[in-house]
């Protein structure tokens, strides 16, 4: 009797060791920014929502403001411990994010930027294999905001975000890089993607610059602290265009007091990044590293038309 026992009970632990736990079975952990920014929190809904739809489990982690680099990084070692299939992740820093993204690399954790912070030059520097970025191209979303711009003339602020944050920087050069001529830039200034930062840069430069004509903001939430600066000063001739299509700025548009924004459709970036994740972990099949996500101009004109087709992914 006892020896019938003792072959089920370790049949059992037989089984149990094989049967694969929720981790081994493909979930993905997700490393996020912000989630009280329109953006990042558009990009969780994308996240969970595809989730549902594939039948994958994702466990996402945001942090508590857009420069928590070592929140992000416990959140990053967290996630090792529940042994994902990969990682998908928008790194606030990714000089301090390297070395966990390191340790996962070297447990076959597949790793998937998203958002663009890394790119393949940056993953070789910190010494990681990345299959592949998710992200808008963010050199375009700065020459279409400049392109929106064609044939005006005037004054124009640019307002950047965070210092070192590729996304900013490539923005910016992409918005530089194209304006018309006859659009002179009488000041670029760095708002760590905080609105009231850039509020109160606006107050100091239409100080300076009275018959300023144009502001520039590298995302969303600089984009409406220059309204709201513009709106405190009585100002309403200076035209504003951000980057996003976060629901704060679509509203704004609406009512006209934003000009524009160029939309990087986070709902859809989560989207793309979720399903492709999803099919690398099954196939480790390589992709190019780009895999851009298309972009939208939005404006008061696009919404009364409501005939684009991406606007179903404007959240």
């Amino acid at each position: 009797m006892n020896k019938i026992f003792l072959a089920a009970l370790l049949f059992v632990s037989l089984l149990t060791l094989a049967t694969p736990t929720k981790a081994e079975q493909g979930s993905i952990a997700a490393l996020i920014s912000d989630t009280s920014n329109p953006y990042w929190k558009t990009l969780e809904n994308g996240l969970r929502d595809t989730a549902k739809t594939l039948g994958i489990q994702i466990d996402i982690s945001a942090i508590q403001s857009a420069s928590d680099a070592e929140g992000q990084l416990n959140h990053c070692e967290s996630a090792l411990l529940k042994n994902p299939k990969a990682i998908i992740f928008a790194a606030v820093d990714a000089v301090n994010l390297g070395s966990c993204l390191r340790k996962a690399d070297a447990k076959g954790i597949a790793l998937i930027d998203i958002d663009g912070n890394v790119d393949q030059q940056r993953a070789e520097k910190m010494g990681v294999h990345v299959a592949f970025s998710v992200a808008s191209n963010n050199v375009q979303l700065g020459k279409k905001a400049a392109s929106y711009l064609t044939g005006q003339k005037g004054k124009i602020l640019v307002i950047e975000g965070m210092s070192g944050s590729q996304p900013g920087i490539l923005r910016v050069k992409g918005f530089k890089d194209n304006l018309d001529k006859g659009l002179t830039i009488v000041a670029s200034q760095g708002a760590d993607w905080d609105r009231l930062k850039a509020a109160d840069i606006v107050s100091r430069i239409v100080t300076q610059h009275p018959d300023l004509s144009f502001i520039f903001a590298a995302n969303d939430t600089m984009a409406l602290g220059a309204v709201e600066a513009l709106r405190a000063a009585n100002i309403n001739t200076v035209k504003v265009v951000g980057i996003d299509g976060s629901t704060d700025a679509i509203k704004a548009i609406k009512e006209g007091r934003l000009t524009a924004s160029i939309a990087q459709l986070p709902y859809l970036m989560a989207k793309e990044a979720l399903e492709k994740a999803s099919q690398y972990i099954k196939d480790r099949k390589p992709l190019s590293f780009e895999q851009y996500v298309p972009i939208l101009t939005l404006d008061k004109a696009v919404f009364e038309k409501n005939n684009e087709a991406l606007l179903q992914y404007v959240r």
